[in-house]
């Protein structure tokens, strides 16, 4: 009887390894689905540090059903790694400097694929330019509303000694809190900055009013 429960033992130990490591062999994801958050043909930047900004994906057909997130860096752009199939992508309420959609972009990922995922910003920025000159750097920016549930808090001219440049990470910063649609111009003394920093760059960013994400200029300026 004892050697009987031995046996038992060493084989449930034994069909216990065999399923791990059975578990261990599924193949990873295999595919890249790349893309950006586009509004008007053009990227939206956002915040792209602490993973602040995400959209999801979603798989029907399987029994555990849950979203994928999908972090979007400051330049707009996004990347996951996934199986083929067909998803769904969309945005995640509450979250990013546009309008929550019920609408979902159908992917059917083949192999590596790239997509362009329509947002509608709050706000959106245009013709940025960055000038400077001595140690006074100068942004110049067309805005304009998008979606008039939100007003605008602020257009923002920061500055950063790394190429992460959002309201959470700056150096230095300059204000405008009574802008309207059209063009708006910001000038900051970076004086100190130059100095002390081996690299510098600008960017500028637009805080809208009830929400916890800015809107960015999709692009980092370096500076020095």
């Amino acid at each position: 009887m004892k050697r009987t429960k031995i046996h038992f033992v060493i084989v449930s130990l034994f069909c216990t390894l065999i399923a791990a490591c059975g578990l261990d062999n599924y193949d990873a994801p295999s595919v890249r689905l790349t893309g950006k958050v586009m509004y008007n043909s053009a990227p939206v930047g956002v915040r792209g540090s602490n993973e602040s900004v995400r959209l999801q994906l979603w798989q029907d057909g399987f029994p555990l059903r849950t979203a994928i997130d999908v972090f979007v860096t400051q330049d707009g752009s996004f990347s996951s790694s996934l199986f083929n199939g067909k998803y769904k992508l969309i945005t995640v309420s509450g979250n990013g400097p546009w309008a929550h959609s019920s609408d979902t972009v159908l992917i059917d990922v083949n192999g590596d694929t790239y997509i362009d995922f329509p947002v509608k910003p709050y706000y959106a920025l245009s013709d940025v330019t960055y000038t400077l000159e001595g140690s006074v750097l100068r942004a110049t920016l067309n805005i304009s509303q998008v979606d008039a549930a939100r007003n605008l808090d602020d257009i923002s001219l920061l500055v950063n000694d790394t190429k992460f440049v959002d309201l959470g990470h700056f150096v230095n910063r300059a204000t405008v809190s009574d802008a309207d649609d059209g063009m708006v111009t910001l000038s900051l003394d970076v004086g100190e900055n130059l100095a002390s920093s081996t690299a510098l760059f600008a960017r500028v960013a637009a805080k809208i009013n009830g929400i916890t994400e800015a809107v960015y200029d999709a692009r980092v300026e370096k500076i020095k």
